[in-house]
């Protein structure tokens, strides 16, 4: 296939930043499979089968008619260059099929500062422009409900996020910087901390109830931009800003335990994805209850891990019962491991995806595959 690609963000190649992470993987295995890209927003790919889309409004039309299908990265707001998926326009490309890969909802809109109102425009936006839809694609069960049911979408299927097991391994050395203590956990949270679902505060107070006068029994290590905002951390809370995505795994392997805290709200239909790349580096796995997290951590037997976001106490209690059993966070840190080997990782979501993309333009073949979600896994 020949896919016009849409970043929801001027793609950057090397950025650490988890949306353009998920870019770049999706782009690399859809390249790797045989297809061709046109990318249509920002930067460069190595691949040569991923093309830069040409500058200019005659030439860039020229381009768009070659392609085979249109893929829309779309976050809570209707995505870039939107009007080539309804009527007229859309005709003059040739009417290519239309995909769209949903990673939030439009109520994300209030996370990042946005009035009421404007949730209800994206959502009105979003039900108009989905008409020319012929296929979504989201990235977790929470938003395929959301998208069937407030948007009035009916072609819509799951494929959850992963991570790439063969960069983000065990065997990858760790930092130098990070120093093991065998009486202490190393937990560590990275991401984007300016998005302000993140729940800091639960972070922050559990990590003084673990500081324990001097003598923690965890220290916490964040990795990341966005933190000059948090004050009145303990000593156990080490920040080491932003690192290159694929130095992330040399980090992680320094690490015990991958801390994953949310608000509740507009989070709970996202799928994150440092969850795993956690798992693929062999951590242990704390955090708090999302529905795509419990359905991981169902599969790995351990939802006494899973706490409420407004508890320091039983985030505290959590870290320190994994502190007196080593032999559990080795065991979970395992199954992690086995689970996205076996199913959460890019290359079976990257299929997955370019497979019900290849049944719209073979409709003989049948209707796009669903999502196969695998076996639980003991640890």
């Amino acid at each position: 296939m020949r896919i016009g690609y849409f970043a929801s963000v001027q793609y950057l190649h090397d950025s650490p930043i988890g949306g353009y992470a998920h870019i770049k993987q999706f782009l690399t295995h859809a390249a790797a499979m045989g297809n061709e890209l046109l990318l249509m927003h920002g930067g460069s790919h190595p691949d040569p089968k991923v093309h830069p889309a040409p500058k200019g409004r005659l030439a860039r039309l020229m381009a768009l008619r070659s392609v085979d299908v249109l893929y829309y990265r779309v976050e809570y707001r209707t995505p870039r260059d939107v009007k080539w998926v309804l009527g007229p326009r859309r005709s003059l490309i040739g009417s290519p099929p239309v995909v769209w890969e949903f990673n939030s909802v439009p109520e994300y809109a209030r996370v990042v500062g946005e009035p009421e109102a404007k949730v209800q425009e994206h959502i009105a936006a979003l039900r108009h422009y989905g008409a020319g839809c012929d296929l979504v694609v989201c990235v977790s069960q929470a938003i395929t409900d959301y998208v069937r049911e407030k948007l009035g979408l009916r072609n819509v299927m799951t494929v959850q996020n992963g991570s790439d097991p063969d960069l983000f391994t065990p065997d990858a050395v760790p930092v130098k910087r990070v120093l093991r203590h065998p009486d202490r956990l190393n937990v560590v949270w990275m991401g984007s901390a300016e998005v302000k679902w993140h729940n800091f505060d639960l972070l922050r107070d559990a990590a003084w109830l673990l500081w324990d006068n001097g003598s923690p029994v965890a220290d916490f290590h964040i990795l990341g931009k966005g933190m000059q905002g948090l004050r009145d951390l303990p000593p156990n809370v080490h920040y080491h800003g932003a690192e290159q995505y694929e130095k992330l795994p040399n980090w992680l392997t320094a690490m015990d335990v991958g801390l994953n805290v949310y608000r509740a709200g507009a989070a709970d239909y996202s799928c994150p994805l440092k969850l795993f790349d956690y798992m693929a580096c062999g951590l242990a796995l704390v955090s708090t209850d999302q529905p795509q997290v419990r359905e991981v951590f169902e599969k790995l037997g351990q939802t006494d891990l899973l706490l409420p976001t407004d508890d320091p106490r039983g985030l505290a209690a959590a870290l320190r019962s994994l502190a007196a059993d080593r032999d559990r966070v080795r065991r979970q840190g395992a199954a992690g491991r086995k689970l996205v080997v076996d199913f959460y990782n890019w290359r079976r979501a990257a299929k997955d995806t370019l497979d019900a993309m290849q049944s719209l333009l073979n409709p003989q073949h049948g209707p796009a595959p669903t999502a196969v979600r695998p076996g639980a896994i003991s640890a």
